[in-house]
């Protein structure tokens, strides 16, 4: 049994084209509000969800009561690359049987001890797509090259993005 209703494809391809006649596309704006409830143990509201993210009981101040919030920024990933599997699935008529994506990152935990003279950051992130499906390989290697095109956590991990940030001080912008 497929994972993915393909019988949503002309429904999909009618979208896209209407976004592709539109005369303007207004730039998306995802986001999450998150507060800290303790330490490190922290709650975050998103789409009408809440969700919790913590550090394990070995960590100083750790609860272990959520998963860590690293976990969160690769598994965003992991699902925003799955969403366009299956997105680009439907578009492409192709029934998927399996679908999981596996991501493990690496980092220099010095960095996040502020004992290194760089930022923190990831060294490296692999990623593993698992695909069951019965479609010619040809139609598969069509599908890998668009999910990852038309993933945005993909393309931002795949090349260096300005970042911007601001801090809000007691309600007021910290400059």
């Amino acid at each position: 049994m497929s994972l993915v209703d393909t019988s949503l494809q002309e429904r999909l391809n009618r979208r896209i084209q209407g976004l592709r006649d539109a005369r303007e596309i207004k730039p998306g704006h995802p986001s999450v509000e998150a507060e800290t409830l303790r330490n490190y143990h922290a709650r975050a509201r998103a789409d009408g969800f809440v969700f919790d993210a913590d550090e394990p009981v070995s960590k100083v101040g750790g609860t272990g009561t959520a998963p860590r919030p690293l976990r969160y920024f690769l598994a965003g990933f992991a699902f925003c690359l799955q969403a366009q599997y299956v997105r680009n699935a439907i578009r492409l008529g192709i029934e998927l049987d399996e679908l999981s994506v596996d991501v493990e990152g690496e980092i220099d935990r010095r960095g996040g001890l502020g004992l290194r003279d760089r930022p923190a950051d990831f060294e490296g992130i692999e990623y593993v797509t698992t695909l069951r499906t019965d479609a010619p390989e040809a139609d598969v290697r069509r599908l890998v090259r668009a999910a990852e095109a038309c993933c945005y956590v993909h393309g931002t991990l795949s090349r260096a993005v300005p970042l911007g940030g601001t801090t809000i001080l007691n309600g007021s912008v910290l400059d």
